[in-house]
């Protein structure tokens, strides 16, 4: 576990696996959970416009989707700044410790969040 969660490098294609499926399916799971909790809470005055339940969630789904990213960059800070960034060792080299290659699940799982984002807004646009 501690390899997966607090180390950037790892040697082991197992590892690096695990890392590519539970990044983003964790960053998933937290975005559901938070999305069930936005869902509940009332942010919107009592207008005409806001007591529309399909607009409320679609702009639950924007406040989770923030608080996801929040969380999985404030991570990948803390990964970063734990495992000091300067001894790390940045030239593209072929092999699996490489760093960009360790940093592609952070960066899918960003890429995942960005996508419910988007289409999130254009959702949002299309009811407005």
């Amino acid at each position: 576990m501690k390899e997966i969660f607090l180390q950037i490098i790892t040697n082991d294609t197992n590892m690096l696996m695990a890392k590519f499926l539970l990044l983003p399916l964790i960053s998933i799971v937290i975005f559901y959970l938070l999305l069930m909790v936005f869902i509940r809470l009332k942010f919107f005055k009592a207008e005409e416009i806001y007591d529309n339940f399909f607009l409320n969630f679609q702009f639950s789904r924007i406040y989770a989707i923030n608080c996801v990213m929040i969380l999985l960059n404030g991570y990948w800070f803390y990964l970063l700044r734990n495992n000091n960034v300067l001894s790390l060792d940045w030239n593209f080299v072929f092999k699996i410790a490489n760093i960009y290659l360790q940093l592609i699940p952070f960066v899918l799982a960003n890429v995942v969040m960005i996508a419910l984002y988007n289409k999130t807004k254009k959702t949002i646009l299309n009811i407005l």
